[in-house]
Parts: structure tokens; C-alpha cells; sequence
């Protein structure tokens, strides 16, 4: 009991006043769910039946329509004068007549059924004293014995012959041709009995019978029963039925008259479509509690709403998501509340900017505090004077290394400057690169095209190389079956530039770029870069990374597109 107090307590007030407004209204709502479902279920019960009377109907049909055809090439041969020619004819030799058999009355039978699968065989039978002929042509006493003998040599048309426990279904008739030519022949097209009958086995997914009635005798029966409740014979159904216990449909033949039985149980016909009674029913009562939601929902509006809208606020705030609307205008305990909750709100970003200031300042301040740590006249002047020995000694090579470090370190220092523009980034990246290719000798290709119009944008300092350096050391250096490939390129829109660097090294896989973005490293490395832009320009910049193994890797910066400004180191 105190478990469900306990629950009551901690519910939501909507959902308090909810279930008691249910619990009111839920003895009507049962009392018309009992009598729309005994409605219902009759109603559909019926339909039911229906529906299989029609399937029932349409799958004799069909049937009719495949016995039709058989009937039809059953006329073709017994009525064929060619055929009946070949098997009446007297031939001097044995060989003459093999030879007639092969060439003519095997290709005629073979075309007329080589698009009628369900066929086993066609056989003549006839009196003609001959050697059987394969299964197309046999001696008449080999079916003397045969039950259907006598009818078969009575009927002018294909008469059907099938044994159920044997599982056979025979065509059968006189050849009228053959008696023309003073010769007595039976045409027999044997079938197979499963594809014959087979569409009754579909007619449901479960739970019904099917037998079929020729003459009152059962040619055919398929039993579906697979649940032990549902267990029923087509004698018991037919018995039951009088009692509404089951439930038996007929279609016959117009091709055999033959007449078809589909049988089930009552019970298990209720059970096939109770859930979409259910589903119906169901429907109906989520209808009518949804009315009675909707005008609880209005009595409860002016409670419950702020509630719930200050809980959502608190929430988001919670998830970090401070751009919230938190006012109200209503002079009760309820608006208080909520003022008082925005003033906390506005409290915390007012916290939050400062905390960010004071972020990106200490980021300054590291970024100045290494280009502090190099004195750039001491540095310049060295390098200018291995510059000069270089040439006076002759050592070309040497005085490209030595100029291009000089032009790394003056556009890294950047006078002290955290921004620069694109073009002279790219001087700081072309010098490191110039470096690099005499260090590796110029085992890898390099493709810079950026547009001119683009250079003039600002960028924060120092970020293209880390950026490179990654993708040489990273993934060019890696390669052994293929030359290594740099490539720098950007793109722009009217607001933002995107700026790719794209190699064609080994690749890395999600953890690896995973971490180049988010674990602690030393130096300032690509995590550093990425946390410079964002700090400088927000969320929506920073680098993305995309990579596959084997393939190389792409890095795109993507930086707002702003005109780069000078400003004065301070």
C-alpha cells in the first residue's frame, strides 16, 4: 500500500487529475467496448466466411481453367490426323516404323507439352500389335485391367480418373481418328496430382480443410489444422455445422463436377480475426479517451501547462541548451516561480560568457607566450647569416632551407598577431612544405591551388601547418607501394571558406581520428588548432576529418569568411 502512495505522490499532476477523470469514465467505456465487440465480432464472422466463399470460388476457377487446357489438348491429339496416320499405318519393317515414331509422333507430342509442366506423360494406347514405344506408344492390353477400361472406350470426350491414395490424376478417352481407320486406340495424358490441387492448399495461412467430392468418392483432402483445439474432419464439420459449431462452403467444377468442400471451425474463424477486432475495437475506445483527454486537457490548461513548460526549460538548461524562453506575466505563485527561474538563467550565461573570455584569452596568451620565447632579431640575423655562407661557399641548397625557415618562423611569429590572412598562412605552409620536400628529397608530389580572391580573408595563425605535417608524417611517410601525394585546395560559399588538405597515405581508422581531435597532446598539434577556431569563431568551425584505410585522409577547416583586418601587436 505504501508502494502505491508512494507512486501517487510522485506522479505528474496532469497525470493525477488524468486518471481520475478515466476512472469515472471507465465503467461506460468497458460496457460499450463487450457489446460493439459481440457486434462486431458477428458482423465480421460473416465477412469472413464471404471472403473464403469468393476465394474458395475463384480457386475452382482456376482449376477449371488448367483442366480446360488439358481437355482442350487432349481434342488436339485423339482428333490429330497426322498422329492417328503414324499409328494406323501398316509399315514393311520395323526400323521404318521406329523411324516414323522418332521423327514424327515424338516431336508432335513433345512440342504439345513441352509448356504444360504438370504433364508426366502422354501415351496411345492401341490395339496395333506393336513393341511399346517408350511411354508414347503401348499396346492397348496394358491397361485392359484398368477399372476405367470400359468407360474410357465408351467416351466421346476426356474423362478424368483419379486415385487419391496413389496420388494419380489421368485424362482418358477414344481416339475417334483411330476407330476412322478400323483401329481401336485410348489416349491417356497422366498429370501431376499435386500440382493439380495444389492451390488448395493456399487458400489460408491456417486452420481449415479442403476435400474434394467426385462421384462420393474423395478424390483429394487437405487437412491445414495445426492447432489441437482446432482438430476437425470434414465429416465432424459437416455434422457441427447444423449447430453453428463449423462452418462448410461449396464450389463445384463446371469442367469434372467435381464438388469442393472448405471447412473450419467456428472458434478458429473467430480467433483469425479477433485481433483485428481487437485492433477495431481498440480504436474506438483510444477515440473516446482521446476526447476525454483533449477537454480534460482544457480543464487542466492554466494548472498544469506553466508547470510542465518550466520543467522542460529545466531540462534543456540541463542539457546545456541555455537559449530558453522563460517568462511569464502572471502575478501567482506559479509566474513568480518562473521569473525568478529566468533570472537564474540569465545569471548563468552572464557566468558562462565570462568563463569563455577568459578561455580564449589564456589561449592568447600561450600562443604569444611561444613567439615570445624566440627573439626574432637574434633568429633572423642568424639565419641570414647562414644565408650568406651559403652562397659564399656555393651551397644552393642551403641557402633555399635556410630562406624558407626564415620565412616559416616570420610568418609564425606573425608580429604577435593571432590572425593573419590566408595568403600569408599559405607562405608558412609553403615554407614549411619547401623544407620537408628538400628533407625528403622530393619523394612526394605537392598541388597548392588556392584562388587569389580568397587570400585576402582572415584566418587564424599557424593553423595549416600542424595540419600537414600530420599528413606527412602520418600517412605519406607510411607508404611503400605508391608515391605520396599533398594536395591543398579551397572552396567558399557567401558566408564561409573551406579549406581542404588531402593526402593519399595510409589512412587511419574512427579511434585515430577520434583522438586527433579530442585526446591531450603536446605542442600544437591539430586538437589545438581545432580548439583555436572554435574559440575564436564558436561551435559551428573547426576541422572535420574523413578518412579510409589504405585510401588517405581529407582534412577540411572550415573558417567564417570575414576580410582580414591588420591589427597592431600589443
Amino acid at each position: 500500500m505504501k508502494r502505491l502512495i508512494t507512486l501517487a505522490r510522485n506522479m505528474k499532476v496532469r497525470h493525477k487529475i488524468i486518471m481520475i477523470y478515466m476512472a469515472v469514465g471507465l465503467v461506460p467505456l468497458l460496457a460499450v467496448g463487450v457489446i460493439a465487440y459481440v457486434n462486431i465480432n458477428n458482423l465480421v464472422t460473416q465477412r469472413e466466411l464471404e471472403n473464403y466463399q469468393n476465394v474458395l470460388s475463384l480457386t475452382v476457377t482456376a482449376m477449371d481453367s488448367d483442366i480446360k487446357v488439358y481437355n482442350n489438348l487432349s481434342n488436339y491429339i485423339a482428333y490429330n490426323e497426322t498422329i492417328a496416320d503414324i499409328v494406323s499405318s501398316d509399315y514393311s519393317n520395323d526400323y521404318d516404323f521406329y523411324k516414323k515414331l522418332t521423327s514424327t509422333l515424338d516431336p508432335m507430342i513433345t512440342s504439345a507439352t513441352n509448356f504444360h509442366t504438370d504433364i508426366d506423360r502422354v501415351t496411345i494406347y492401341t490395339r496395333k500389335d506393336i513393341v511399346a514405344h517408350g511411354t508414347t506408344l503401348m499396346p492397348i492390353t496394358a491397361i485392359a485391367h484398368e477399372s476405367w477400361y470400359k468407360k474410357a472406350l465408351a467416351s466421346d470426350t476426356p474423362y478424368w480418373v483419379v486415385d487419391a491414395k496413389n496420388k494419380t490424376v489421368l485424362n482418358v478417352r477414344r481416339m475417334p481418328t483411330l476407330e476412322r481407320k478400323n483401329r481401336v486406340g485410348i489416349l491417356v495424358i497422366a498429370l501431376d496430382y499435386n500440382q493439380l490441387f495444389k492451390r488448395f492448399s493456399a487458400l489460408g495461412k491456417y486452420n481449415y480443410g479442403v476435400y474434394v467430392d467426385a462421384e462420393g468418392q474423395a478424390i483429394y483432402h487437405y487437412d491445414g489444422m495445426i492447432n489441437p483445439q482446432d482438430e476437425l474432419s470434414f465429416k465432424t464439420a459437416k455434422a457441427d455445422a447444423k449447430k453453428q459449431d463449423s462452418r462448410v462452403i461449396q464450389a463445384t467444377s463446371s469442367e469434372t463436377a467435381w464438388h469442393v468442400y472448405f471447412y473450419r471451425s467456428t472458434m478458429s474463424l473467430a480467433r483469425a480475426h479477433m485481433q483485428k477486432d481487437f485492433v477495431f475495437l481498440g480504436t474506438i475506445l483510444l477515440i473516446m479517451v482521446v476526447v476525454s483527454v483533449l477537454s480534460l486537457r482544457w480543464t487542466s490548461k492554466f494548472i498544469v501547462d506553466r508547470i510542465e513548460a518550466l520543467t522542460k526549460n529545466a531540462k534543456a538548461i540541463q542539457d546545456g541548451k541555455l537559449e530558453v524562453d522563460v517568462t511569464s506575466d502572471d502575478k501567482d505563485e506559479i509566474g513568480t516561480l518562473i521569473r525568478a527561474f529566468g533570472q537564474t538563467v540569465e545569471r548563468i550565461k552572464f557566468l558562462i560568457e565570462e568563463v569563455y573570455e577568459s578561455k580564449l584569452n589564456e589561449k592568447n596568451y600561450e600562443m604569444r607566450a611561444l613567439q615570445q620565447q624566440i627573439n626574432p632579431h637574434f633568429l633572423y640575423n642568424t639565419l641570414s647569416m647562414i644565408n650568406f655562407m651559403a652562397l659564399e661557399s656555393g651551397q644552393n641548397a642551403i641557402s633555399k632551407i635556410t630562406l624558407s625557415l626564415s620565412d616559416f618562423y616570420r610568418t609564425a611569429l606573425n608580429k604577435g598577431n593571432n590572425t593573419c590572412s590566408l595568403g600569408d598562412e599559405l607562405k608558412n605552409m609553403n615554407a614549411y612544405l619547401d623544407i620537408q620536400q628538400m628533407m625528403h628529397d622530393y619523394e612526394f608530389e605537392l598541388d597548392v591551388v588556392i584562388d587569389e580572391e580568397l587570400k585576402d580573408y582572415e584566418t587564424p595563425n599557424l593553423i595549416l601547418q600542424p595540419i600537414v605535417e600530420n599528413a606527412i608524417g602520418h600517412g605519406i611517410d607510411l607508404l611503400e607501394d605508391r608515391k605520396g601525394i599533398l594536395r591543398v585546395y579551397a572552396t567558399s560559399t557567401n558566408d564561409e571558406i573551406y579549406i581542404m588538405v588531402e593526402d593519399n597515405g595510409v589512412g587511419m581508422d574512427e579511434e585515430t581520428m577520434e583522438k586527433m581531435l579530442s585526446q591531450n597532446s603536446k605542442g600544437y598539434g591539430m586538437r589545438n588548432v581545432n580548439q583555436r577556431i572554435k574559440l575564436l569563431y564558436g561551435e559551428d568551425y573547426g576541422l572535420h576529418i574523413e578518412s579510409i584505410i589504405g585510401q588517405g585522409t581529407v582534412v577540411m577547416i572550415r573558417l567564417p569568411k570575414r576580410k582580414f583586418v591588420k591589427k597592431n601587436p600589443s
